[in-house]
């Protein structure tokens, strides 16, 4: 299962609560595989992909808005993600009867969100921090 810790929060709410309900989502999945219901993976991988979707564009609206230097490297991050999100839904689709495509699922969605939320997103954890204390003086 998926936890995260404080020192994973950006300590921006909307993009925290996002990035909660990517990894219940991902718990979720997690659960089906390991309860042999596989057959559940596919609508629970969309709904992942979808949230995952609109929390990149979010993400990338914000920073724009704050001036964030490398929103074009991160964005281009998102894409990287954006292309493996139909790995992600090609083993869902197989999960129900394929015990490797379980276990690439469940893999690969535990890599898919710590890379965008530690690899990524702390990349401009500390900018948005001094941007919000600035606004704040």
């Amino acid at each position: 299962m998926v936890e995260l810790t404080s020192s994973f929060m950006l300590d921006y709410e909307t993009l925290d609560r996002d990035h909660q309900r990517l990894a219940d989502i991902v718990n979720l999945i997690v659960g089906a595989i390991d309860g042999d219901e596989g057959e559940k993976c596919e609508d629970l991988v969309i709904d992942f992909v979808k949230s995952a979707k609109a929390h990149f564009a979010k993400e990338e609206a914000l920073l724009a808005k704050v001036g964030f230097p490398n929103v074009k490297r991160h964005h281009d991050h998102h894409e990287s993600l954006n292309f493996k999100m139909e790995h992600l839904i090609e083993f869902a689709k197989n999960a129900g009867d394929n015990k490797l495509a379980r276990d690439s699922l469940r893999k690969e969605l535990v890599f898919f969100l710590m890379d965008d939320i530690i690899t990524a997103d702390m990349d401009f954890k500390n900018f948005i921090e001094k941007k919000s204390n600035a606004e704040k003086t």
